[in-house]
């Protein structure tokens, strides 16, 4: 096995700690990042430097912000009353996105998955049901993916957030994405399309 000189090789362990990305695919970005100008790896790494000193978490809804509230709480415009809790910021960015919801967000920061020590403990559970005692809420929308972990999590959300019982707690409408045949989807999601099927 080849041996890297010693800068390289710390490079591709760097990336191997991102998400998705194995040995082969850090190796190439890293010789594809050797390849750059100067001046491009140094504003590479100006951006880097950056990130500890000029991001935040926003105290309300937990999102990553430049400041503290984060835009979208200290917005005036937007419906109080309505939140939709995701998973993480990346999620909350997808559904803002859509321009669609003009309510609020919590973060909780993961999803409930024992198996790797998330418990309910570790993320901004208990913060949410402060927020739902302290305000007037009428609607909770739990947005999570549809899979083993967030299914659970907002079963135990669910749980926690029935004794309100004026606040609607719904769940994002699951179904066959845009483009998608019949004869390839498999039958949870065809299930589920039919169960959310709409007059038209």
């Amino acid at each position: 096995m080849i041996k890297f000189p010693k800068p390289i090789q710390n490079l591709i362990d760097q990336f191997t700690k991102l998400p998705g990305i194995g040995p082969k695919t850090a190796e190439r970005l890293a010789f594809a990042f050797i390849k750059w100008p100067a001046k491009e790896k140094e504003e590479f790494a100006k951006v880097f430097s950056q990130i500890n000193g000029s991001i935040t978490h926003c105290s309300v809804c937990h999102n990553i912000s430049e400041k503290d509230p984060c835009t979208i709480c200290s917005d005036k415009a937007r419906d109080k009353a309505k939140i939709c809790v995701v998973a993480e910021p990346h999620d909350l960015a997808a559904i803002e996105n859509t321009n669609e919801f003009k309510g609020t967000y919590h973060v909780l920061g993961g999803v409930l998955e024992p198996l790797y020590g998330i418990t309910p403990d570790k993320l901004k559970i208990n913060e949410l049901l402060a927020k739902v005692q302290k305000n007037k809420i009428s609607e909770i929308i739990l947005a999570f993916n549809p899979d083993m972990e967030g299914e659970a999590t907002m079963i135990y959300l669910k749980n926690l957030l029935q004794p309100f019982k004026k606040i609607i707690i719904t769940r994002l409408a699951r179904g066959m994405p845009v483009g998608a045949d019949l004869e390839y989807t498999d039958e949870i999601t065809l299930s589920n399309a039919l169960k959310n099927r709409k007059e038209i």
